[in-house]
């Protein structure tokens, strides 16, 4: 299916024809590009939330390796559901997104707060003596300040990655246009990208991190807010644009419907919706709604649900009505894993044409006791699909 394609950027985003890096912004002291350490740090009673007083510290900037590092620290099974708070000014931007992607499938709540532990001096960053102690290994007894930690540029997109988000009043999340460093474009070749091919390269990077946000559960407008403010400046973002983007928690929040190109004549539109789940209203989880679209094939929707932690009673229907038109029945899915449910079923061309002219689509989950309708916004999503029904399904 299309929509494969468009998933596997949650894994990675790719850049051809010129790499991309994060400076560091300047704020609240200068911070060196010191790489980030990872260490348990335990707190008094609810120092890290309700009921949470041990967490995973994150300080520094995201190297090359960070992502890699992560995954080894996070395979001790007493560290797996712990909470993560990064104190970072940035980095590098794919090991951040990798990063992402780590937080991502073990369903990881990521924060940003500064994490100081028993003898280390409170300033902006931490001095040898302090980062000698936090690469000790040892579960060290610290305070966390959100109201200091800072989380930009290449640390908003290792954040955007989690599945619960969580960034407190005074702290601050900053983005800003990536820097493309040009590399040579092939091996043979020797000489810099030119101008055209630069901006060819800069021109995919942010619609790939546009297709990673908007999977991750993450207005894609964000990268428009970004590739606004120059690579050495910063923009801090508002309580409001926090929520607006879908940053912080809420009782919901949907995306726009983004249509990523795959090949010529075929493409995939993807929505995405975040919510709590219904077995635990503090656990968020994220489904993305897929439609593939190929010249002269019948169109399908695909749904991609995060399970939650416990799904008790018998399997969940799902089915999609369009005003008071019936659209599909979804068929019990696969699981690739212990953490994502696939549901695929085609859909007639017409039928989808005439869903995206009504005002919503409505998503119904039924399970034993319980069930829920999602009303999924239609804005936007005839012309994803080009306007006319034959660009899905149909010939072009």
């Amino acid at each position: 299916m299309i929509i494969r394609h468009a998933l596997a950027l949650l894994a990675l985003v790719v850049l051809t024809g010129a790499a991309c890096a994060e400076p560091a912004p300047r704020s609240r002291g200068s911070f060196k590009h010191e790489p980030m350490i990872f260490f348990v740090a335990k707190g008094a009673a609810d120092a890290c939330g309700p009921g949470c007083d041990t967490w995973v510290a994150a300080e520094g900037t995201f190297d090359p390796d960070v992502h890699e590092r992560l995954s080894e620290f996070l395979s001790h099974p007493a560290r797996r559901h712990l909470p993560i708070f990064f104190h970072s000014p940035g980095g590098e931007l794919q090991p951040s997104i990798a990063t992402g992607n780590v937080l991502r499938e073990r369903r990881m709540t990521a924060g940003v707060g500064q994490t100081i532990p028993e003898g280390c001096r409170s300033r902006a960053r931490a001095d040898a003596a302090c980062r000698k102690l936090m690469g000790s290994g040892r579960i060290l007894k610290a305070r966390l300040r959100v109201e200091t930690g800072i989380c930009a540029s290449g640390c908003g997109y290792a954040l955007v990655g989690a599945s619960v988000r969580l960034i407190g009043p005074g702290a601050k999340f900053g983005v800003h246009a990536s820097r493309l460093v040009p590399v040579r474009l092939a091996k043979a070749s020797r000489s810099r990208p030119s101008a055209a091919e630069t901006r060819e390269a800069e021109r995919r990077s942010y619609d790939l991190l546009k297709q990673y946000v908007a999977l991750a559960g993450v207005d894609p407008a964000l990268i428009d807010l970004a590739m606004k403010t120059p690579h050495n400046r910063v923009h801090w973002l508002s309580r409001d644009e926090l929520s607006r983007y879908g940053l912080v928690p809420g009782s919901y929040f949907e995306t726009q419907w983004l249509r990523i190109p795959v090949s010529e004549g075929t493409f995939t539109i993807v929505k995405s919706v975040t919510q709590p789940s219904q077995t635990n209203r503090q656990e968020y989880r994220t489904t993305i709604i897929g439609i593939d679209c190929a010249a002269g094939q019948r169109p399908f929707v695909t749904l991609r649900r995060e399970l939650p932690t416990v799904e008790k009673g018998t399997r969940l229907a799902m089915r999609m009505t369009s005003g008071d038109a019936f659209l599909l029945v979804f068929n019990e899915g696969r699981r690739p894993d212990a953490a994502t449910e696939l549901r695929v079923q085609p859909v007639a061309a017409d039928a989808l044409a005439r869903a995206a002219a009504s005002d919503a689509i409505v998503l119904r989950e039924e399970q034993d006791s319980w069930m829920r309708e999602t009303r999924l916004s239609t804005k936007g999503l005839s012309e994803a699909l080009g306007g006319v029904s034959s660009r899905c399904g149909g010939r072009i």
